[in-house]
């Protein structure tokens, strides 16, 4: 491998400016006057050609702004790239990225461009032999599925790899994942919180906000590479059922008992707050202590959570006996929906939380062996990808924050759950008579109930704090 350390980053950060246009982002990105001592923004234009039969690339310009260095001695996101990522990925031209779609490929380019930037290795067999790749699409994982909505789609994962320093634990590996795709203009996966016409869902907290943490681990680690060998993964096709992670685990070319730990990165910008629960933490047995070391290095208050399952990619690895940990803030209100814009994502929270994540990745990937321990059940539906025949049209909190019950972070107007009386913020007790505590219960009570079924609901209004029993019609 190349010495990474002379490509560190330039001291300062260029001014941007950005103005309403037809740009990237539905924006037009401006260089400010450039202060003494400061190189200008580079600027590389995008590749209009086609990569795959019938699917054709769109052409944006990519803005890379040159930004100060990190910190010495440990990972510390840096607020403006995290939220240029964010824009170049969530902004109106790439139409929601849906699993794909030309915006999908383009996506894709963009990541792969900042892999091959960043002097990462393409994954293979002999990854730790190979030179660097001279094109983006040499960081791709082809794959295809036949989508819910009728289509034969192709797709792909991005892959990159910095390969460990110790040789006796090089053969060891930590994945960091984090899907890019999500659900165009809400009208094919069926899964958007918002009726009516279709409109572009940007998909900006779900789920530019953890690419954009991955593609900043992926800098740091590429200049500062540590013990174990370490492969960052931008998956496709969560939104349609995990078609990504479960195709990149299914072709793993060596032995996946050398993974190590899993960490996943989905949705990272509704933190707005101190307190953060990270989930998967009872899925290995150094875990728990891992987490306990990284407390003593953040402002924020962490809690765990030690379920191994959950609605996103790090269940497929948790199904395949792989220790996980999961990162993601609790759902807003433009949860799956147009309203998941750039601008209300809480940057100074995700820089925050990226401390975290760099601490623990970086124990993960210094350590021995994490010992894989169950931590719920190796199976389950999961929330949004289609597996339910019945909805009660509300986003439950996957964070499971609430100590009463579950919290309804969403409830979708005119969805069951609303005409029967619930509301946002109502803290569910029971459903169809049983107890629900945490999103797995709430995912099984669901997995087992039928269209048109009536049920009973029993909640704690946020409102008034009473409890309330309200029958709903699935």
């Amino acid at each position: 491998m190349k010495d990474r350390r002379y490509r560190a980053g330039i001291a300062g950060l260029v001014g941007l400016m950005f103005l309403a246009g037809s740009g990237p982002c539905g924006l037009e990105a401006r260089a400010q006057k450039v202060m003494p001592g400061k190189a200008p923004m580079e600027r590389h234009e995008a590749s209009g050609k086609a990569d795959m039969p019938g699917q054709e690339r769109v052409s944006l310009p990519v803005l890379r702004p040159n930004i100060e260095a990190f910190p010495d001695g440990y990972f510390k996101a840096r607020k403006e790239l995290l939220r240029f990522d964010v824009m170049m990925l969530a902004g109106d031209s790439m139409q929601g990225r849906l699993t794909g779609s030309p915006q999908d490929l383009e996506a894709a380019h963009y990541i792969g461009r900042i892999f091959m930037r960043e002097l990462l290795l393409p994954f293979g067999k002999d990854t730790v032999a190979e030179e660097p790749g001279r094109d983006a699409s040499d960081y791709f994982q082809e794959y295809g599925f036949q989508a819910r909505w009728g289509e034969w789609v192709r797709s792909r994962n991005v892959v990159g790899v910095v390969p460990g320093t110790d040789t006796a634990l090089s053969d060891r590996f930590v994945v960091v994942g984090a899907h890019f795709d999500h659900i165009g203009w809400g009208d094919k996966t069926g899964t958007s919180m918002r009726a009516g016409e279709p409109a572009i869902h940007n998909g900006a907290d779900d789920n530019a906000s953890g690419v954009a943490m991955l593609l900043e681990l992926a800098r740091y680690y590429s200049r500062n590479p540590i013990r174990k060998t370490l492969v960052f993964v931008a998956f496709s096709g969560e939104e349609v059922g995990m078609t990504g992670s479960s195709f990149f685990l299914k072709e793993f070319p060596f032995d996946r008992k050398r993974i190590d730990a899993m960490f996943n990165l989905d949705m990272l910008g509704g933190l707005h707050g101190d307190r953060f629960r990270i989930n998967g933490v009872g899925t290995s047995a150094e875990a728990m202590d891992m987490v306990k070391e990284a407390q003593q290095h953040t402002r924020l208050k962490l809690e765990v959570s030690a379920n191994g399952y959950g609605p996103s990619d790090h269940a497929v690895f948790y199904a395949a006996g792989i220790p996980v940990f999961f990162f993601c803030t609790s759902p807003t209100a433009t949860y799956h929906t147009p309203d998941d814009d750039p601008g209300t994502l809480d940057y100074e929270g995700m820089v925050a939380l990226s401390e975290v994540i760099g601490n623990l990745l970086g124990q993960a990937g210094n350590s021995g062996p994490l010992h894989f321990r169950q931590a719920g059940p190796p199976e389950q539906p999961s929330m949004g990808k289609g597996k339910f025949k019945a909805t009660l049209g509300l986003m439950p909190d996957i964070n499971n924050s609430s100590e009463k019950g579950l919290a309804a972070m969403i409830v979708v107007e005119g969805k069951p759950a609303y005409r029967a009386g619930l509301r946002s913020g109502d803290i569910l007790l029971k459903v169809a008579g049983r107890k629900v505590s945490s999103i797995e219960d709430y995912m099984e009570v669901l997995s087992g109930l039928e269209p048109g079924t009536e049920i009973v609901v029993q909640a704690i209004r946020k409102r008034d704090g009473k409890k309330v029993k309200l029958t709903v019609r699935l």
